[in-house]
């Protein structure tokens, strides 16, 4: 698990470094998404030399949106109980 975590972070370094204007999925803080808000999600953006240059769209049906609502309820939940 811990390669693959390294192998992302060098790819998303590469692209920076590169100015590579790559689409990745990156977590990044998002004021408001689908109602959601507050939260960091990881979203498809184009990250070059500025880091994220542009989120790009997604479509969700209903059930992926009461997901992801639980999801960032359940995380807002976490970033409550350690007094942030």
């Amino acid at each position: 698990a811990l390669a693959a975590v390294a192998l992302s972070v060098a790819r998303i370094i590469e692209a920076i470094v590169d100015d590579e204007k790559s689409v990745l999925t990156v977590s990044s803080y998002i004021e408001s998404f689908e109602g959601v808000s507050d939260v960091c999600l990881s979203l498809p953006a184009v990250v070059g030399r500025d880091g994220i240059r542009e989120v790009l769209p997604i479509v969700l049906d209903d059930t992926e949106r009461r997901q992801l609502a639980a999801s960032a309820a359940a995380l807002q939940g976490i970033i409550r109980q350690l007094g942030y």
